[in-house]
Parts: structure tokens; C-alpha cells; sequence
């Protein structure tokens, strides 16, 4: 029997791009028709022609060239519509056949997943399926019993259902999903042949505890059993420091910190403290480990104390006369300085610190529309938009990447609303609506990052390679920022200003019209001079250093020709990094491609972070989740941005620093590259995107807490008497630098006195907090001159403790390399033209790709043509002009009349549809 399948390929909400694909059976097939009945209207159709259209139902046949089939061979043919939903009574020749498609309904473990198999129409003959049962995350024989058969509906029968056991486990694993897939076998074709169920974990995160043993001085080392109360099936870490008790960090013993990483079926894992030895009769003291951090468990002993037994002889007293009085040493935890405007943030190192300096961490997800006509968020067209603000802040985000456009902000109306579930938005300009949502993200914490997303309304980004074009100027880009800056000054809900989506014309430096680095600057300085409590968020371009990466994935200049701004400690930088599924790179290709794969993105972005040269959040990373190397190239990404920089599984961040910030692609599930974290009914969540990210999110401090600084650490050197004096006992104190120096400390000295029966003062000295990566510091305090006692330990050392990561080696001077010239540039045809294709979709048996002309000459170009080096056969081209072919094969391409003038630094796009590989797309030739 032959097949028919569908597939929208994409999908705007008011219209879409559909593909219907035809396989023959054992036997050809001449002059096929196909049939169908469609909720929408044809607009343009190709590999294909509309016999007729009778009360809603197509009738198609094949063009010239594939109207006759061979047995086995396959073909197909797309449509562009206008209107939304699905075909049905999809049949080839003849009457239609039904369409089955299924849903699932998941569980706890323990339960039962059942899948609903419907059919678009009853039949009058016995429908047949085909389903099985297939590993996602969740496994067969583990977490669900595998299941294969057939399903046979009766005549007028409509519904089917399949129910498959789940077990039940006492590991705590996460949500896992596995899925049903559909078959046909007679009667029917399949509209929607997959569904994935999710099964909800049922077991708590087990409880994480340290526990310590004793140790002496002679022994070298205290031992530490951190434990897990049960065996976990995810991996679990908890971060660890030692913490001074009686026992003093760098006398007593080597203060340290770290991580520990218990993998799946782990539950104990051993720490060891290195303890000194000395000559001092001091008596036993003690040290704690302090657990903090935990990831896949939750705390139960959070704290253990080791007793250090002193195996010193205490000397003879010396004669009596008077009491004495001693100093003990101290230990503080330098901190990190404060300062900033309460609710906003700045930058410290790599860092996005509070105003009290506290590390943040930026978990957003964008939310697209007012970067087209309809001038508002998508989906409000079935849902109220407060519902998803909630919704967004209830499944752990705490940021909304808000995308727009230029002419957005011009626009006096909007369109794409059900004013029935939105009546507030009603009369409203797309301004208004854009108070709207930032008001209801401030009531429910939630905070905004604007994204200037294309200039003109419905631009992709392949049209938009620069932050202006021919109708928005970068003059005007510049002003409207700053009109959004002085609108939202003093509200801090809005964080911040991602200057451009994707400036992947640009240059980083080189000065000129097309320098991003220069116009990130100026746009910078400009929106700080009416807004000075903004992060400044500059993405990347696409071509630096003579290497190629994402649109704005690239920032290899940064290390070069950073950006610097008026007021400092503002930039973050963004990167945009994507899977195989988006485009199969280069990267993402030949043995070993996954173990490189770290080594990529740090060499374009993630040294910035690793150098603490400044913080980095990735503004757009998502994928389906359907591509294998997707999957690979996700686990990577999300332990970079944990702060594993090699993915090798350690951890590698500082002590008290957080991993970078970031913002999914995307809410909406109308993206056609990624999807979102919303199923097309804009309602279901994707659970198994959710808890991949879920170890990432973060919270935020209240935007309208007071924040005021935080108060500067403190070394509290504690001064006692051996014995009570019936005199007042008076001293004198002053502070001596040791490592320490003047801005570690603020520098002191006083008189201290004891009055009759007292026997404990404290002194304190203000200590400097900072970022830097550096050693403990010490600085000493001296006792003076006491009077009715003697002195008898006259000086303690305070050590300010580094909390800032480990302190960096010394720079060798590097060797200067020999003078390499640049990479030559892409050969350009007449007039600076340059070309390049990309391939926007592929189904196997044929794709649909994209070719950009950029002027990069100083002249108008007027007339194009150039030659398409492919091995395919190109069945549809849009946007130009096919002349013919080339003795070697190559497709003769022009221009299309109305597109043959190219301004300088200006671009055309044109689009073609090919059967066939699109590993044959070599490049775009000239002459």
C-alpha cells in the first residue's frame, strides 16, 4: 500500500508552510491524485497542481515531471496557507482515508501511562495500526514495561487506548519521558505518529551530611565522612569549607574548600583536613566543615566539628605579678565590598552582584511577538497574559528576555489579542502593552531584560545583519534606547539593555559604520547618561579573529577590545550558541567532536568568564530535543554554564561564586528551529526541557528591598586576663601590616581598659572586602605598655581569608609570534559582492535553503547573477531568477528585477527548494 504523510514546516499562527510526502508500494503509481480536507486556503503550492476545491477539499495531482512513480520511489509536494490547523481525510485517489494520530496522558511511578489513539473520521472499513514503545530519557525494563502490537479499530470506531505500566522505584532520579510511536498497516494514515509520555518522580532528594573524627596535632590530618542518607539516581554535589573554631585557619590548621561529587548509587565519599603541628600548650581545640550548596540532595548535617587534641607539656608558671593579659589570634572572610543602587545590579569580576555585592544569577527565557506587527507577545491569541507571567515564574525563571522592534515602538495599535481573555489590553499601543507586562513581572518578582530584536517588524535574522538598515537609522536605534531607558529609569523590574539580536554584519573594531564594538559603546555610554543602573548586555557577531561561529556566538574580540563604558562595572557580554539540529557545523562533526566541544564555546565565550574578564549570559541556546547530537551538545552547555569550563565533570568556579547567567530559547512554541518550552497548544509544558533546566535556575532579590551595602568584615581579636584584678587593668594597641596591605585593612590603634573582675575585651579591625584572586593576607595586633598587669601574649596574627578562587600563577611574557597575515576574504563578485547559503530546513530526501548577498564594495551594486555551486536538482526558487545551467552543473541564478540594486553594506536574501542532500551545497560563485 502506498503512504501519505504531512508535516507543517512551519507554522505563524496565521498561516503556515505545509509538506505532504507520497512513497509508492511494491507496485508504481501513474498519474497520482492525492485528496484531502483542509480548515485554510491555498495560496501558493509547488512540485504539484490544484485540480479542484470543492467544499473544503483538495484535490492535487503531480506536476509533469513526477506525476508517475516507480515501486518504492517517493516524492512530495509543499504549500504556503492562509488559516491554521491540520489536514484530514488525507487519501490518495479515491475517498480519503482517515488520519490517526496520538496523544499521551504521563503518571507517577507505579502508575499507568495511557495513550489516546483518535481518528479524524470513522471508517467504514477495519482500521490497523502498528505501535511501539521507545526510550527517551526513561528506560525499558527500568522505569516502564516495552510494549509492541497492533490496534485494530471496527468500523465507525474513533478511539482507541493504550495503557503502558510504569514502575516504581525508591530512586530519586527527576522526571523522566518515554514515547509511543504509530505505524500504519491498512485503512488510515498517521497525522501525528509520536507522543511522549512524562513519568513524575515520586521519590524525595536524599539528605546529604558531614560527620568528623578526632585528631592530634602529631596525626597531620582530621578526617571528614560526607554521606548520603540514600543512594541517589542523579548525580549529587555539595560544596564544603572549613570553618575556624577554637582552632584557628593557618595556625592550627589548612583552611580548604571544595566540592564533592557523588555519582548515581554513591552514599559516601571521605575528606581530610591538613592539622598543624606546634610546640604551644594551648589545650584541645576545635575546626568545623561546613556543607553549603547542595545539588540533587538537600541538607541534614550541614555542620561537623573535629576536636584537635594538643600533645603539648605546659611549662612552669612564671612567679606571680599580677594577672596577664594576651591576645588570640583572629580570622575573617575578606567578603566582597557592596555598593549600587538597591533592586539593580552592577558587575564584579565574573560576577552580576546586588547592590550588598552578593552574586546573582540571571535564569531567562524569551518571550517573542512585539518584534513583529501584531506588536505584542505571542499566544494571547488563546491565553491571558498574566496566566503565562505566572506560569513562567511558578516553573523557576526569574527573568523574561522581552524581544522588539523599532517599528514597535512607533506602532498605535495591536492586533492578535482575544480581547475577551485580555480585556485590559484593549486600546492599548504596543508601549502601553509593554508597561503592562513589566508591571505584572514587577508584581510577581520577575525581572525584564529588553531585547532590541530586528529594526523593521516581521525581519528575520538573516535580513538583519547590522543594528540599523534602510529605514532606522543607528542615530534612531541609539534614541530609542534611551527612550526606553528614561521610562523605565528608577523601576527596577527592567535590569537592562541587550543592545542588538545578532549584529552578524558586524566587525569587532576596525571603526567604521559596521564596527558593532564601537556602537555597542556609544549605544552604552548613551543609555548610562539617562539610566546609569542598567546592565549594558552586548552580544557577539559572527566572524572574528579570522574564525566563524554563531550568529552573536562569537566574541573572540573581547579579549583584545573589550568594552569599556562610562560608568564601569555595567557589561555583560551574550553570547548565542545552538545544537546540530540548528545547523550541522563544523564543530559538531568528525571523531571525537563531543570531547572538543567545551573547548569550542570557551575558546569564543567562555574564556571571558573563566578570566573573570567579565560575566557572561547566554542570551539563546534551546533545541527539540529530537537530534542525538542535540542532546550531547546540551549536557555540555549546561555544565559549562555550572561552572564545569572543560565539562570534564569537576566544578571549577571560585569558592562563593555562582555559574553564568543565561535565557532559553524560547516560551513560545512558534519558533520552527527550536520549538519552546510550550507544546502548540500554548498550555502543555514540555516537562523534560523544564527539568533539564531546573539545576540552573536561580532566584533574585526582591527588585524593591532596600539593599543598602553591606557593612565591611570584621577581625575581632579576642584580649583576656589570666585572672580577675581587683585594679582596673589598663593597655595600649595598634595595628602592624603583615602581607596586608593598607587597603586590605583600615589601619587602628587605642587604649583598652578592664575594670575590676573583668577578664574579656574584643578589639576589632574593619577589614576591605574585593574580587580579587589572591593569597590570605595577614595583619597583626600588638599589645602596649599594659599597666597592673603583664604582658603576656603580646601580638596575634588576624588573617584575612581569600574567598575569591584560587590565586592565579604568574604571567610569563608571552613569546611574540611572527607576523601571520589575515586570512584572505571570500572571493566577491562585481561590486563587493558577497555570498553565502544557509540551509534553513532539511527532511532527507530534500531541504529548503537560504542565500545572502551582502555589498561589502563602497558602490551601489545594479544587477546580480551569480552561479550556485550544487549537486541537487532545484525544483522552486523565490526572490530570483533561474537563467540555467553551467556545463559543470552549477545552477545559473540572477536577480529579480524589483531586487537588483544593492546598496553598500546592504543585503538580498533569496530562497530555494531542492530534492535531494544538502550536504551538495558547496557555496555561492561568481563570474
Amino acid at each position: 500500500m502506498s503512504s501519505l504523510n504531512f508535516l507543517v514546516q512551519n507554522d505563524w499562527g496565521t498561516g503556515m508552510v505545509g509538506v505532504v510526502t507520497l512513497q509508492a508500494s511494491a507496485g508504481a503509481l501513474s498519474n497520482w491524485e492525492v485528496s484531502f480536507a483542509a480548515p485554510f486556503t491555498i495560496s501558493q503550492i509547488w512540485n504539484a497542481e490544484i485540480v479542484s476545491y470543492v467544499n473544503g477539499v483538495y484535490t492535487v495531482r503531480g506536476a509533469s515531471w513526477n506525476a508517475s512513480l516507480e515501486a518504492g520511489a517517493a516524492t512530495g509536494f509543499g504549500f504556503v496557507a492562509l488559516g491554521a490547523g491540520g489536514l484530514s481525510q488525507l487519501g490518495l485517489g479515491g475517498p480519503a482515508l482517515p488520519a490517526a494520530s496520538v496523544a499521551a496522558q504521563g503518571a507517577a511511578e507505579g502508575g499507568e501511562a495511557v495513550f489516546t489513539v483518535t481518528l479524524s473520521a470513522a471508517s467504514a472499513q477495519p482500521v490497523v495500526l502498528g505501535w511501539s514503545t521507545r526510550d527517551g530519557t526513561a528506560r525499558a525494563g527500568e522505569d516502564y514495561v516495552a510494549g509492541a502490537g497492533q490496534l485494530t479499530f471496527a468500523p465507525g470506531e474513533t478511539v482507541k487506548t493504550i495503557r503502558v505500566a510504569l514502575a516504581d522505584d525508591a530512586r530519586h532520579e527527576g522526571g523522566e519521558a518515554f514515547f509511543l510511536d504509530l505505524a500504519p498497516v491498512s485503512g488510515a494514515t498517521v497525522a501525528v505518529a509520536q507522543a511522549q509520555a512524562a513519568i513524575l518522580d515520586d521519590d524525595a532528594a536524599p539528605l546529604v551530611s558531614v560527620a568528623a573524627g578526632a585528631a592530634a596535632e602529631a596525626g597531620g590530618q582530621a578526617q571528614f565522612t560526607i554521606s548520603l542518607s540514600a543512594a541517589s539516581g542523579l548525580p549529587v554535589t555539595v560544596a564544603w569549607a572549613t570553618q575556624g573554631g577554637t582552632a584557628g585557619a593557618g595556625a592550627d590548621f589548612t583552611a580548604a574548600s571544595g566540592t564533592v561529587t557523588f555519582a548515581p548509587g554513591e552514599t559516601s565519599k571521605a575528606i581530610a583536613v591538613a592539622v598543624a603541628q606546634d610546640a604551644l600548650v594551648e589545650g584541645a581545640e576545635t575546626f568545623s566543615v561546613v556543607l553549603s550548596a547542595p545539588q540533587g540532595a538537600v541538607l541534614g548535617t550541614a555542620s561537623a566539628t573535629a576536636t584537635i587534641a594538643d600533645d603539648d607539656i605546659a611549662p612552669p608558671p612564671p612567679p606571680v605579678a599580677g594577672p596577664s593579659v594576651s591576645v588570640a589570634d583572629a580570622s575573617v572572610l575578606e567578603g566582597h565590598g557592596g555598593g549600587g543602587t538597591p533592586g539593580f545590579f552592577s558587575t564584579s569580576g565574573n560576577q552580576i552582584v546586588d547592590a550588598a555585592g552578593n552574586p546573582v544569577r540571571i535564569a531567562a527565557v524569551s518571550w517573542f511577538g512585539m518584534d513583529n506587527e501584531l506588536g505584542v507577545p505571542h499566544g494571547l491569541w488563546t491565553r491571558n497574559w498574566q496566566e503565562m507571567l505566572g506560569e513562567i515564574k511558578a516553573l523557576g525563571f526569574n527573568t523574561i528576555r522581552l524581544p522588539f522592534s523599532s517599528d514597535t515602538l512607533d506602532n498605535t495599535s495591536i492586533s492578535g489579542v482575544d480581547y475577551a481573555l485580555n480585556p485590559d489590553l484593549a486600546g492599548l499601543t504596543p508601549l502601553q502593552v509593554m508597561d503592562k507586562v513589566v508591571a505584572g513581572a514587577g508584581a510577581l518578582g520577575l525581572r525584564i531584560i529588553l531585547d532590541h530584536h530586528v529594526n523593521t517588524n516581521g525581519q528575520f535574522v538573516p535580513d538583519n545583519p547590522y543594528w540599523f538598515n534602510g529605514q532606522v537609522s543607528e542615530a534612531r536605534w541609539i534614541s530609542d534606547w534611551q527612550m526606553l531607558a528614561q521610562r523605565y529609569a528608577g523601576n527596577a523590574t527592567v535590569i537592562g539593555a541587550d543592545l542588538h539580536n545578532e549584529p552578524w554584519g558586524g566587525t569587532w573594531g576596525g571603526g567604521g559604520a559596521t564596527d558593532w564594538h564601537r556602537a555597542a559603546t556609544a549605544a552604552g555610554n548613551a543609555i548610562q547618561a539617562v539610566n546609569p543602573d542598567w546592565l549594558i548586555i552586548v552580544e557577539g557577531v559572527a566572524q572574528a579573529g579570522g574564525d566563524s561561529y554563531w550568529w552573536g556566538g562569537n566574541l573572540q574580540g573581547v579579549r583584545d577590545l573589550p568594552v569599556v563604558l562610562n560608568i564601569p562595572n555595567k557589561v555583560v557580554y551574550s553570547p548565542h550558541d545552538y545544537p546540530n539540529s540548528i545547523y550541522n557545523a563544523a564543530w559538531f562533526q568528525g571523531a571525537g567532536w563531543e570531547d572538543r566541544l567545551a573547548a569550542v564555546m570557551d575558546e569564543n565565550w567562555g574564556y571571558i568568564f573563566r578570566e573573570e574578564i567579565a560575566p557572561i549570559w547566554v542570551g539563546e541556546f534551546g533545541t527539540r530535543m529530537t537530534d542525538p547530537k542535540d542532546l550531547v551538545w546540551l549536557d555540555k552547555i549546561t555544565a559549562v554554564l555550572q561552572g564545569d569550563f572543560d565539562a570534564d565533570g569537576d566544578n571549577d568556579l571560585a569558592p562563593g561564586d555562582l555559574g553564568m547567567s543565561w535565557s532559553w530559547w524560547s516560551w513560545n512554541p512558534n519558533s520552527g528551529d527550536t520549538g519552546g518550552i510550550l507544546a502548540d497548544d500554548w498550555r502543555t509544558v514540555n516537562a523534560h526541557k523544564v527539568a533539564v533546566l531546573q539545576p540552573l535556575m536561580a532566584t533574585l532579590p526582591d527588585a524593591t528591598a532596600g539593599g543598602a551595602p553591606v557593612a565591611p568584615a570584621e577581625l575581632s581579636f579576642a584580649v583576656t586576663l589570666s585572672a580577675a584584678s581587683a585594679e582596673a587593668v589598663t593597655l595600649g594597641w595598634r595595628t602592624v601590616a603583615g602581607t596586608a596591605q593598607g587597603s586590605d585593612f583600615t589601619a587602628a590603634a587605642g587604649s583598652l581598659t578592664f575594670a575590676p573582675g573583668e577578664t574579656a575585651k574584643v578589639i576589632t579591625v574593619a577589614v576591605a572586602g574585593d574580587r580579587v584572586a589572591e593569597a590570605d593576607e595577614t595583619v597583626l595586633l600588638e599589645l602596649l605598655s599594659a599597666s597592673g598587669a603583664v604582658i603576656g601574649r603580646g601580638v596575634a596574627t588576624g588573617t584575612i581569608l581569600n574567598d575569591d578562587g584560587a590565586v592565579p600563577p604568574p604571567v610569563t611574557p608571552p613569546v611574540t609570534p611572527p607576523v601571520t597575515p589575515p586570512p584572505a576574504p571570500p572571493p566577491a563578485g562585481p561590486g563587493g559582492l558577497v555570498g553565502s547559503v544557509r540551509v534553513t530546513d532539511d527532511w532527507g530526501w530534500g531541504f529548503v535553503a537560504e542565500v545572502t548577498l551582502r555589498n561589502a564594495g563602497a558602490a551601489a551594486v545594479n544587477g546580480w547573477s551569480f552561479r550556485l555551486d550544487t549537486d541537487d536538482q532545484v525544483v522552486n526558487l523565490w526572490n530570483g531568477t533561474i537563467t540555467g545551467r553551467a556545463a559543470d552543473g552549477d545552477v545559473l541564478v540572477a536577480d529579480a528585477g524589483w531586487n537588483a540594486a544593492i546598496a553598500p553594506g546592504a543585503s538580498v536574501t533569496l530562497g530555494f527548494q531542492a530534492t535531494g542532500s544538502s550536504a551538495g551545497v558547496l557555496d555561492v560563485l561568481f563570474g
